[in-house]
């Protein structure tokens, strides 16, 4: 009989029910084998109960296992019990087999009438399971069927004759007791789902649901998308008095419709309490049961289909360039990933340089610019491929592809679409782009991995340097986890307020004593570990969280030298470094002057590097000003990084520099290379002609501390000297030069 997985598992979970049954069956047949031992102490029936008390321990653990997995809602070791029950059914029958065969008539008797009664309670115990419950009773009382034909006693004979007629009548009343409960069941279960789905559509429905009796009041009243319980106080109520007067008229006509029909429908309004109009499609029939009510279905029907659909279109769709969003995209992938074969793939797409555009030309030349570029796009695609705008300048495109070689191709045609420039009042724009792919049949298994896989692609191609499509790879993916523990470190490091400056010596070439030290950022962990600014380089490309560290620096170290003028610890001055964020912050510069005067700290001890980045963009007049303010309060301004940027040498009679710092990328090379030794004297050069000092980065050998003697540079600071230190370690530093000349001490 076919029967639902629901019923089906309650009918199969009787195979773990009844415990005392089963605890009664194990000890009664455990205590009879004891006694066909006592009175026969012979191997079989030693035998027997070794196997009784054997399927005892192993039944009852199988048992509480099924029973703790039907509460969780877990699969129960059916298969298991049932093979454990049948072996406890052939014990018995073969104990009543050696019992009858003995000649002892006691015992025969006793595990006769034993095994009868285990058989009703096999029948009561797996009703739900008839197979089981049949051949559990055909191992227990076939043997005695066997044994009633080869014993010389006539009486038993009978058994051989009765007990096949009883086997198959408790066959066929298990059956039927069984066809019984699964009818019973499926009625029950039947009736429940229906009353269920019922009061599930009515607390689901979109629309009013009212009942009205013969005298038009109502008496059943449903709001949309509530439960039953929240009927509102319109029972009792007159249904006319519902309409506005205008549409009551129509409404005892639908009435009468009803009333002959069996069913009308009418279109109403309402003022609401808050005097809004509403509008409503009421749909009436006569329920059929000659009590004369009638069921109505309300549904407001204030915003139009159109309005509708164009809020529908609104929420699935970009206003600007009318491609469709992430929801229509997530969606897509969500049914291409359910098929049998995803042959697509995803393209994540940035705009090269959109930023720019839109700081120096205005978001308007930013709209045009995605507006072309959404254009130029579709232009480049089939008509069944999905692009997409997943906000600002990104982009995203789900097309057929079987192959690497489907992925490089559109990515060409894509490319060869953009390739031209367009104009906009007058001036020529680039619309480049990068591209990462994902493949939905290699990448990922669900929408989110494909999603990602395809971000991390793009960031690949970004960082590559723009212009380029990349293939995702699983190497990719350990880079962007590099990123994401880098940032982790730094806000880890903010929140547990372990940002600290450390100090690196700047020594005199000429006096070969310390003249003043850098800030370095370091960030400190509990068990003892320094992580650099490389260690964490990857927080400074988030603005908001790159400010925060730099404020941080800027307090420490301010706080630093203050303690160390109060203790007297001739440091000279310290450098710290400032990015064009800085500077972009506003009041930035006065509050900077502000805390030295709070801390009473000379603008002689406090030196500003910059590199030559923030010279560049729409900031560059607000960075001159603010470092002139700089420069006026007495801050000595230097120059990091000079030569590997894009200053020109306009920017060194622009900007007020005092320093000028050559890269450790030429240092580094002093006595390798010629070209190197060349660029650092036009360096050292320029800017003493300029009148600025010149300080070298990176000194780590003698050989190119002499080289920059010999090219007469005034300050080097590197791992010769020493690497950054806590700011503990200072006056100590400073005590020991002068016992001992620094040239002294590194001979």
């Amino acid at each position: 009989m076919q029967v639902s997985p629901t019923i089906r598992l309650q009918l199969e979970a009787g195979l773990f029910g009844s415990v005392p049954i089963f605890l009664g069956g194990i000890f009664n047949s455990i205590a009879v084998a004891a006694i066909a031992v006592w009175r026969q102490p012979t191997t079989p029936f030693f035998v027997w109960l070794a196997v009784e008390i054997a399927l005892g321990i192993v039944r009852l653990p199988v048992l509480l296992a099924g029973r703790r997995a039907l509460r969780n809602g877990k699969t129960p070791p059916k298969t298991t019990a049932a093979i454990l029950s049948s072996a406890w059914a052939a014990s018995i029958g073969f104990g009543a087999y050696f019992s009858l065969t003995h000649h002892d008539w006691v015992l025969s008797t006793i595990v006769c009438l034993s095994a009868a009664a285990m058989v009703s309670g096999i029948c009561l115990r797996n009703f739900g399971t008839p197979r089981l419950a049949a051949l559990m009773v055909f191992l227990a009382l076939a043997p005695s069927t066997v044994a009633g034909t080869i014993v010389s006693q006539p009486g038993l004979a009978i058994i051989s004759i009765q007990l096949p007629i009883f086997i198959l009548t408790i066959f066929s009343a298990s059956f039927v007791l069984h066809r019984m409960m699964v009818t019973q069941m499926t009625a029950l279960s039947d009736l429940e789902k229906s009353e269920f789905f019922n009061r599930i559509i009515l607390e689901s429905s979109p629309d009013y649901t009212i009942i009205i009796n013969e005298q038009h009041d109502i008496i059943f009243f449903n709001r949309p998308n509530s439960a039953l319980s929240e009927q509102g106080d319109l029972i009792g109520s007159a249904w006319l008095s519902l309409l506005h007067p205008a549409d009551r008229e129509g409404g005892e006509k639908a009435l009468a419709d009803v009333a002959c029909k069996g069913s009308a429908n009418l279109t109403t309004r309402r003022l609401d309490a808050d005097g809004r109009l509403r509008w409503f499609d009421v749909i009436a029939s006569r329920i059929s049961d000659d009590s004369g009510r009638i069921l109505m279905v309300a549904r407001d029907i204030t915003h139009q289909k159109r309005s509708e659909e164009r809020a529908l279109w609104m929420a699935r769709h970009d206003p600007l360039t009318g491609l469709p969003n992430r929801a229509v995209l997530q969606d897509e992938l969500d049914r291409i990933l359910g098929t049998d074969d995803p042959a697509a793939a995803l393209l994540m797409l940035d705009i090269d340089n959109f930023k720019t555009i839109n700081d120096t030309l205005g978001h308007d030349a930013g709209d045009r610019m995605l507006s072309t570029f959404a254009e130029r796009l579709q232009a480049a695609l089939g008509e069944e491929d999905l692009v997409v705008r997943l906000g600002g300048d990104e982009f995203a495109i789900l097309f057929s592809a079987r192959s690497d070689a489907d992925v490089w191709s559109a990515g060409a045609r894509i490319y060869a679409g953009l390739c031209e420039p367009f104009e906009y009042q007058g001036k020529l724009l680039a619309c480049g782009a990068s591209i990462g792919a994902s493949r939905l049949w290699h990448d990922g298994a669900n929408r989110s991995e494909i999603m990602k896989a395809a971000d991390i692609a793009l960031y690949a191609a970004k960082t590559a340097g723009r212009g380029q499509l990349k293939l995702f790879e699983s190497s990719m993916r350990a880079e962007v986890e590099g990123r994401e523990t880098m940032v982790a470190a730094a806000l880890t490091a903010l929140k547990q307020d372990r940002v600290v400056p450390f100090f690196q010596p700047k020594m005199s070439l000429g006096t070969s004593r310390i003249v003043g030290f850098e800030a370095l950022l370091r960030c400190t962990s509990a068990d003892n570990q320094v992580l650099t600014a490389d260690d964490i380089k990857a927080a400074f490309d988030d603005p908001a969280l790159c400010a925060v560290l730099s404020e941080r620096m800027i307090e420490r170290t301010l706080s630093q030298i203050e303690r160390w003028l109060a203790a007297d610890v001739p440091f000279g001055h310290v450098a710290i470094n400032l990015t064009a964020a800085d500077f972009r912050r506003e009041g930035f510069v006065d509050s900077l002057l502000t805390r030295l005067q709070r801390k009473a700290i000379p603008p002689s001890c406090l030196q500003i590097e910059v590199t030559e980045t923030v010279f560049l963009g729409r900031g560059a007049g607000y960075v001159e000003a603010a470092l002139r303010s700089l420069s006026e309060s007495g801050i000595k301004i230097a120059l990091d990084d000079f030569g590997t940027g894009y200053a020109s040498l306009s920017h060194l009679s622009q900007f007020p520099i005092d320093l000028l710092k050559i890269d450790r990328t030429f240092v580094q090379r002093l006595g390798q290379s010629p070209e190197a030794k060349a660029i650092c004297a036009a360096v050292v050069n320029l800017g003493h002609c300029l009148g600025m000092q010149i300080v070298a980065e990176g000194v780590e050998t003698l050989v190119q501390e002499n080289a920059l003697i010999d090219l007469g540079c005034d300050v080097c600071q590197g791992f010769l000297y020493s690497k950054a230190m806590p700011a503990e370690a200072i006056p100590m530093v400073l005590l020991g030069q002068d016992a001992k000349p620094l040239r002294a001490r590194r001979a």
